[in-house]
């Protein structure tokens, strides 16, 4: 062989040589990044009080913007029918969805700080088990996406959701407090709640069926924080809306 194709030969390998070295340094960092991001999952505090823009709605495959009219509540979607879903959170902030972290002895709660559909039945909900729950993946994390309980009955002596964290009827630090209507009422404290919850005017489904049979289920929410009402299972309300929750599964 000769001494040029020789040389070309080793400069060949040196090449073939520093790709495979490169790539694997590549592999190698891709690997520690990986690494990276699920030990920074694990490892995420949840806060009481504070506030995650975080996941995206979706209508049939189609992305909605973040209601933000808190008046009339225009720009709230309107349920025809579509898929609901949940996805992974959008570049937009526009698309991010808004929720208030809840850290209650290690059980980790995201509950959204608005209603984010409406004219919706509760029917139509749990036909797409969005009432009681069902396993969602956001950003990588497991998540049972459900809502919130709203019963005014104690269940094995626990405080309904609603009641203990939107009303804050135990005064958790980091969430408003509400006013007391049995007491000294007054409408400031409901005001700071309601900029939190956006509950004023435009209520949210919960989980509880309604004490007069299981064609009702309970609303909370309207006129004020504590309110409660029982509705029709099967009927559509301009003024009762979608709030979810993510429960962290670990």
């Amino acid at each position: 062989m000769s001494k040029g194709k020789k040389i070309k030969l080793i400069n060949a390998s040196k090449i073939l040589g520093t790709i495979a070295v490169v790539g694997g340094f590549l592999a190698i960092g891709k690997k520690i990044k990986n690494n990276r991001v699920q030990k920074s999952l694990e490892n995420e505090e949840y806060s009481t009080g504070n506030t995650r823009f975080f996941g995206t709605l979706y209508l049939d495959d189609g992305k909605e913007k973040t209601p933000v009219d808190f008046q009339d509540f225009k720009d709230i979607p309107v349920y025809t029918g579509q898929k609901i879903e949940i996805r992974d959170t959008d570049k937009n902030h526009k698309n991010k969805l808004s929720w208030i972290e809840i850290n209650d002895n290690n059980k980790k709660l995201l509950i959204c700080d608005r209603n984010i559909l409406k004219e919706v039945t509760w029917n139509e909900l749990n036909q797409q088990n969005l009432i009681f729950g069902r396993v969602v993946i956001i950003d990588g994390k497991k998540y049972i996406l459900r809502l919130l309980t709203g019963s005014n009955e104690k269940q094995d002596g626990k405080v309904n959701e609603w009641d203990k964290y939107v009303v804050n009827v135990d005064n958790i630090v980091g969430l408003p407090v509400s006013a007391d209507y049995e007491t000294d009422y007054n409408s400031k404290d409901d005001e700071n709640n309601d900029n939190l919850w956006h509950w004023y005017n435009f209520a949210s489904y919960t989980q509880s069926e309604g004490s007069k049979g299981k064609k009702l289920c309970v609303t909370r929410g309207f006129s004020f924080v504590e309110d409660s009402n029982e509705s029709d299972k099967d009927l559509k309300y301009e003024t009762v809306g979608y709030r979810p929750v993510l429960e962290l599964l670990e």
